[in-house]
This record gives C-alpha cells, sequence and structure tokens, in this order.
C-alpha cells in the first residue's frame, strides 16, 4: 500500500525530506554560497525551494496552488494582451515628444492589483475548502479505522492467547484460525463436528455496523486505494450477518447432516475473508489516517495470508442412518400439516 510504503517506524519521509530540503537550500545558498552572488537572487531561489518544500510536506499546497494556477493563467495571459495592445499606443505618444504617459501605466498597475486581488481570494477560498475537506476526510478514516478495529479485536487475543511470542508466525496463525472457527480438541471443525455428531451450534447474529451508515455521504471523499478494501469488507460482514440469521433459522434445523455442514462450512468461510479483508481495510485506512497507529503483526500476517481451507466430503463424514431419525420428524411434520 502506498501510504504505508511511505511510513517508517510511524513518521512519513515527507516530513523528514521537506525541512531537510530546507536547511541544504538555506546552507547551500547563505552558509556556503556557491551559487548567485547577488543577495536577491538567492532569496528568489530559497523562497522557490520554500514553495517546493511546502508541496512536499502537504499535499494541500500543491493542490491550492494548481487550482490558483487555472485562474490566474487566462488573467494573466488577458493582460499581457492588454499590454501588447498599448504598447503601439505608448510608443506614437512618446514619438509626439510628450511626457510619458503615466496614466496608462498607473492604470495597467491598478489592473494588475486588482486581477492579483482575486487570485489571491480565490487562493484563500480555495485553502479553506480543501482544508475542510482534509478534516472531513480524516475524520471519516478515523471513524472507519475504530469500527473495523473493533470488529478485529478478538483476533488480537487470540494472537496473545494461542501462541507464545517466541513461536513462529505461521505455527500461531494456524492457532488463531482454529481457534477463531472453534476447532476442539481433535482438531475438527463446526462443520465437521455437525457432519460427523449432529452438533447444533446456535450463531451469534452480531451486529450492524453504525459508522458506515453514518458517515455514507463521506465516503466519495476516501482514496481509491482506501476505499476498495473498506467496501469490500463491509459487503462481506453483510453477508456475514445475514447467513448467521439463515443459521438459526427452522428451515436450516430441518435439513440433513451434510447439507448443514456444507452451508455452514460456507459460513465459516466468509468469516475468515471478512477477517482477511477487514485486516486489508484496517491497513488501508491506518495508512492515510493521523495519527498513524502501530501495525500488529497478525493483521499483516492475515491480510496477506490466504486462509482458505479445502471443502471436507461432509456425506462421507456423516454416519450411516444418521438422517433417518430427522426424515422421520419431517415426514411427521408434513403429516400433521396435511391434517
Amino acid at each position: 500500500m502506498d501510504g504505508q510504503k511511505r511510513a517508517y517506524g510511524g513518521l512519513r519521509l515527507e516530513r523528514v525530506a521537506a525541512p531537510g530540503l530546507v536547511l541544504f537550500a538555506f546552507w547551500l545558498l547563505f552558509v556556503r554560497p556557491a551559487l548567485p552572488e547577488s543577495l536577491p537572487q538567492r532569496l528568489v531561489i530559497f523562497a522557490g525551494v520554500l514553495l517546493i518544500a511546502y508541496c512536499i510536506f502537504d499535499a494541500k499546497v500543491l493542490r491550492v496552488l494548481w487550482k490558483a494556477a487555472l485562474v490566474a493563467a487566462p488573467i494573466s495571459l488577458l493582460g499581457v494582451a492588454s499590454v501588447l495592445a498599448l504598447l503601439p499606443v505608448i510608443d506614437g505618444i512618446q514619438a509626439e515628444g510628450a511626457q510619458n504617459p503615466r496614466y496608462l501605466y498607473q492604470g495597467l498597475m491598478a489592473g494588475g492589483v486588482v486581477a492579483a486581488g482575486w487570485v489571491f481570494t480565490f487562493l484563500v477560498q480555495t485553502w479553506r475548502e480543501e482544508s475542510a475537506r482534509d478534516k472531513a476526510l480524516n475524520e471519516t478514516l478515523l471513524a472507519l479505522r475504530s469500527e473495523v478495529y473493533d470488529y478485529l479485536s478478538d483476533i488480537l487475543a487470540l494472537w496473545e492467547r494461542e501462541g507464545p511470542a517466541g513461536a513462529a508466525p505461521e505455527a500461531r496463525l494456524q492457532g488463531v484460525t482454529a481457534a477463531m472457527l472453534g476447532h476442539d480438541k481433535a482438531g475438527r471443525s463446526v462443520a465437521e463436528r455437525i457432519a460427523a455428531d449432529g452438533y447444533e451450534p446456535f450463531v451469534p447474529s452480531g451486529k450492524e455496523p453504525v459508522v458506515l451508515t453514518t458517515l455514507a455521504p463521506n465516503l466519495q471523499l476516501l482514496p481509491e486505494d482506501v476505499m476498495q478494501p473498506v467496501i469490500g469488507f463491509y459487503t462481506q460482514l453483510g453477508d456475514g450477518l445475514r447467513l448467521a440469521k439463515d443459521l438459526n433459522g427452522a428451515a436450516y434445523r430441518r435439513l440433513g447432516r451434510a447439507r448443514r455442514a456444507a452451508i455452514y462450512f460456507d459460513f465459516e468461510e466468509v468469516q475468515l475473508q471478512t477477517v482477511r479483508m477487514g485486516c486489508q481495510a484496517w491497513l488501508a485506512l491506518n495508512a492515510r489516517t493521523r495519527p498513524q497507529k502501530v501495525e500488529p503483526e497478525v493483521f499483516a500476517l492475515l491480510a496477506e495470508e490466504n486462509i482458505s481451507r479445502t471443502r471436507p466430503n461432509f456425506e462421507a463424514l456423516v454416519p450411516e442412518g444418521a438422517d433417518e431419525s430427522r426424515n422421520d420428524e419431517r415426514a411427521g411434520d408434513a403429516e400433521r400439516s396435511d391434517d
């Protein structure tokens, strides 16, 4: 992710590069002057370096200057065209031996000041708009990051509990995945226990996302590299919530073991993908949010690791005749409903 690549130890590189560039230019121009000897020329060069440093330090400066340049360009062209049109008039007046046409120069200066005032007003207004936009964006990123972190907080507890800190990350990740899916002591998943033992788990429905619904109008502010994993995470989360409601329904309970196990296996896969996409979304949000947080190791592992599993043969796990009593119950329910 671009935001993460630019950050090292929680410190953004541009926060170091911009002041470093200014100090180097100051040293080169004033401490050890190897460039123009004229002080005004050195000051102009230093002003240009400061402007470049501002653009590096804060991308908002570059956006504002670009918009101001789009407005200033046609005004400047009109001003240059006006001056060029007046040059023959000025030359004619001077050729006739008249005094310098000061009124023309004063008019040109007054027009330039008015045009500069328009550009400056637009510059200030654009700066305020960009500041408000950046503030709204950062608040949206903070809120989304908090909600995604709240969903993933149980993963951090499992990461600390399921393996010692000195263990290999892959081994700890397997332990986290097993604990998250509720494996028993024999290492069987809930779906396998449903097929083999007729286990009937209760599936908590979970909670609906609040921040996403509240801040939906601000989602258009999100950068593309953040919006894609965030929307993907919330889409997976919604699929899991709807599937959890189906798993607690009476229609699901009336199915045979193999079918119930297969559906629950799909639910487990949705959970795994939701966690994976949640880690990707949190990392993307954290890379863009100020201030940044320290990235948990388990988030980076889950974001990159493919934790999908191979679907077992649930028909082979179901004991022979295990679904006969359930079929008899369904037949009896059907006869009573006909009566």
